[in-house]
Parts: structure tokens; sequence; C-alpha cells
């Protein structure tokens, strides 16, 4: 004997195992680990100031979610940076690509 519900109780289960899909796949989604790595870069001789603040943001490009904080002046061709932002780790990576495309930049190693 097959039992037959009417349609409001239909609508009813069906709202519900949406809103409990969702829940679920937004705890699945929680926020990944977040970008935070100390940088060593080397740069052109032709850099005046490699301390000055609008330099350091300007390796970035256009990665606003992203910040770089000086850590130290190593010589007067190499900086150590702090690079922080959101996650996950491919993001990060693609930040340290803009970087290192940089044509005042002649590289940059990440710091274990």
């Amino acid at each position: 004997m097959l039992i037959t519900r009417p349609a409001k109780y239909r609508t009813v289960i069906l709202g519900a195992l949406t809103i409990a899909a969702l829940a679920g796949g937004h705890v699945a989604m929680a926020d990944p680990a977040p970008c935070d790595v100390r940088l060593n870069v080397e740069l052109t001789p032709d850099v005046p100031d490699p301390r000055d603040e609008e330099f350091i943001s300007s390796l970035l490009d256009d990665q606003v979610d992203y910040q770089l904080t000086l850590r130290r002046e190593a010589s007067d061709t190499a900086i150590v940076l702090q690079l922080t932002g959101p996650g996950p780790a491919y993001r990060c990576q693609k930040v340290l690509d803009v970087i290192r495309r940089d044509a005042r930049v002649l590289s940059v190693h990440v710091r274990q």
C-alpha cells in the first residue's frame, strides 16, 4: 500500500532537507589556513629605497587581500618580508608568483 502525503508536508520536508544540506555545506567550507610566510627577497640595485612602504606594497600589484610587512633590510638589495592574507595555499602561491614576476625582484625564497 502506497501512502501519499499532502503537498504541504512534502514541501516542508523538502525545505528542511535543503536547509540541512546548506548548513552542512557551510560547515564543510570552513576557512582555509591563512597565508603567513616570511620571504627573503633579492632586489635589483636600481631600487632607490627597499624600505619604502609604497614600494613594498607595489610588489603585490593588485592582490588587495594580502599584505607585505618589512621585517628587516638584510642589505641594500635584500630584504626580509612577511606575507599575510587569506588561504588556501594555492592563492598564497599565486601571490608569490606575482611578486616574482616584478621586474625589480631578482629572487624570492620562502624562509623555513
